[in-house]
């Protein structure tokens, strides 16, 4: 009997065990299946559009813009300076008259102002007075190529370090960015003459439009000018 029970208890383990097996196996195919299935052809790669025609290249700029010069006209001219053997033909920058500085148009800061003082003839007229750190600028003047340099009385009333000049074209990088073309002083605290300053106009035929700035150097010096004269290369 004990033979008997052990018999069939052994053959009903074999079952379970064979069971056990089979259920494993079954568990484990999907993924041998899948791993036993050939790779799924891939999709054919996308032909990329063509890319549109790249855009001309720009020529290069000059750096200068269209300037509507309509108003200009030809200056009325004179010889200012013909006392001190200059017989070229100027014409007045605006907010001027012969011997007074009235600023009409023109932007003071920094403690610029006009005065009434002594002029080089003796007689009293109105200069611009330019204390250390102030600048002054003009207002826009027309002129070409033909007017390379200008020409002021100035004086230094104290100091010695002069006035920066700096000119400034519509149209071009300078109208934001002043160019710095030189300097003007006087002999000690008498009226003197400016050397010819320069005005650096553009090659370019017909009107150009300008304007001029002044800005004083040093730190406790004080420069005054008047008559302040551009010079389109006229001669007497």
């Amino acid at each position: 009997m004990t033979q008997y029970l052990f018999s069939r208890r052994s053959r009903v383990l074999s079952l379970s065990g064979l069971l056990a097996v089979l259920v494993a196996g079954v568990a484990a195919s999907p993924a041998l299946a899948a791993s036993a299935a050939p790779p799924a052809p891939s999709a054919p790669a996308a032909t990329p559009a063509p890319l549109p025609p790249a855009p001309p290249v720009p020529a290069k700029s000059s750096g200068v813009t269209s300037v509507d010069t309509s108003a200009c006209t030809d200056p009325s001219l004179s010889q200012p300076f013909a006392s001190s053997k200059d017989a070229n033909w100027y014409t007045l920058v605006p907010g001027q008259s012969p011997d007074q500085f009235d600023g009409d148009g023109w932007t003071l800061s920094g403690g610029a102002k006009i005065v009434t003082t002594q002029l080089q003839d003796g007689q009293t007229g109105t200069v611009l007075d330019l204390p250390s750190g102030s600048s002054a600028v003009s207002p826009n003047i027309c002129v070409t190529s033909a007017y390379p340099t200008a020409r002021t009385d100035v004086r230094d009333v104290s100091g010695a370090e002069g006035i920066q000049f700096y000119v400034s074209y519509e149209g071009t990088n300078t109208w934001d960015n002043p160019q710095n073309t030189g300097q003007v002083h006087g002999q000690q605290s008498d009226w003197t003459l400016s050397d010819p300053i320069n005005l650096h106009p553009s090659n370019d035929t017909g009107w150009q439009i300008v304007r001029f700035g002044f800005v004083a150097g040093g730190k406790n010096s004080e420069f005054q000018l008047y008559d302040f004269y551009v010079d389109p290369r006229m001669k007497g």
